[in-house]
């Protein structure tokens, strides 16, 4: 009888502490993570780096928004994302949310053929030739022949995909967002007017590019929400270009929010604003 107690007591020991484990596993708290990862392009026929961010806690069981952004990979203080996303979720000032930064391509594309106001030559990145969309004949580059088109494709069909497949996310229209500055926000713009399915806020800073007025705007069509801001001391036209909008926006059936602030082309002004829109559209 003694024994059978002993052998008895000793599974229930051993029960106590597997649940314990287990319960201690079910509450173990992990760190939020930074990395870079990358995939093949099939449309731009390379490999593309992008940076992911996955906030503390992470777990694909929980249902996150997403941003995804152009210009990863050409940030001044890399840790700055980290350190403020980490900030304001720890915090609580909003929600958690996984951040994506799509890396552009820097080498140089074009080194003769465009120049400034003062004659001096300008050496154009493969980066130029994604985001904004010239029209290069096959004749002329074939590497450049419709890459801004490849680099749609690559970045809605592909880069898109591979996240939310890689984190088991089913994500509607509105849990994506886009941000990016300069030629970056010109090809978001470009990317909204031709595929406003897709992606379901803007953030839009200094945008240069994009064929705000020259492109085929659909009355028919509800368009994504857009943050446009552009700088006092940049050129004119960006704020016509957020005029036009303004202007059109509800026979577009276009959300704008466009707002100029302080300043010119600056990426310490764009964190600035980029951390203040995060606080409104994630705010717990």
């Amino acid at each position: 009888m003694r024994k059978t107690l002993l052998v008895l007591g000793c599974l229930f020991m051993l029960i106590l502490l597997n649940t314990s484990c287990k319960n201690n596993n079910l509450v173990v708290k992990t760190k939020s993570k930074y990395y870079t990862d990358s995939l093949y392009s099939n449309h731009l026929k390379e490999y593309r780096k992008h940076n992911i961010y996955l906030p503390q806690n992470f777990t694909p069981k929980d249902k996150y928004p997403v941003i995804y952004a152009t210009d990863g990979g050409t940030i001044k203080d890399e840790s700055f994302l980290k350190s403020t996303l980490d900030s304001l979720i720890s915090n609580q000032i909003i929600a958690p949310i996984i951040f994506v930064e799509s890396h552009s391509n820097k080498k140089i594309a074009d080194s003769t053929s465009t120049t400034t106001g003062d004659g001096k030559v300008v050496k154009l990145q493969y980066r130029n030739f994604e985001y904004v969309n010239y029209r290069i004949s096959k004749e002329e580059d074939a590497l450049l022949y419709n890459r801004f088109d490849a680099h749609k494709s690559y970045f809605k069909d592909e880069l898109i995909s591979e996240i939310e497949n890689n984190f088991s996310l089913e994500l509607t229209t509105e849990d994506r967002f886009f941000y990016g500055v300069s030629n970056g926000a010109g090809f978001g713009m470009s990317l909204l007017n031709s595929n406003p399915d897709i992606i379901g806020t803007y953030i839009c800073l200094s945008t240069f590019g994009g064929d705000i007025r020259t492109n085929t705007w659909q009355k028919d069509i509800e368009y994504p929400k857009v943050y446009l801001r552009y700088g006092s001391e940049e050129p004119q036209f960006l704020k016509e270009d957020a005029d036009f909008l303004e202007a059109e926006s509800n026979a577009l059936n276009l959300t704008l929010d466009a707002n100029e602030f302080k300043g010119g082309h600056d990426y310490l002004k764009w964190r600035e604003l980029l951390t203040e829109i995060l606080t409104e559209t994630f705010k717990t």
